[in-house]
């Protein structure tokens, strides 16, 4: 009893142990050499993104149009604003790297990035980046 009690309690925590993190923080000023220049952005405030984390669970995916942010789940449904066509490309990234960047760059505002070939998000002197492009990485 108390071995099947173990071997359960281990598969668990490797289970949960094993979730995959989608983004990783950058200095802003390696992330603006290394990704380009930011060609458009959107600026948030941080309780309405912590709302959109909040409501969208494990990951979040972004893109955005002509001044305005649209959020998505992991399983594209709208956390604020919706896709135009299930073909379009949503960045994905884990929830926790974005608290994490709103707790390192301390600014009140976010902004959310589209870069020549990906979209970043970037609070204070910090940049989330390598975000996964949905789809085809959905």
């Amino acid at each position: 009893m108390r071995a099947t009690f173990l071997v359960f309690f281990v598969l668990l925590s490797f289970n949960f142990s094993n979730a995959q993190v989608i983004g990783k923080i950058f200095d802003k000023d390696y992330a603006d050499q290394e990704f380009g220049e930011v060609l458009s952005f959107v600026e948030v405030d941080n309780n309405t993104l912590t709302e959109m984390l909040t409501a969208s669970g494990e990951y979040i995916m972004f893109n955005i149009e002509t001044g305005s942010i649209r959020a998505l789940n992991a399983q594209r449904e709208s956390v604020q604003g919706s896709a135009i066509s299930g073909e379009e490309v949503f960045y994905k990234m884990s929830t926790s790297q974005v608290e994490l960047l709103l707790s390192k760059g301390l600014r009140k505002t976010t902004r959310i990035e589209m870069r020549p070939k990906t979209l970043t998000v970037t609070n204070g002197g910090f940049t989330l980046e390598l975000s996964e492009p949905c789809p085809p990485h959905c």
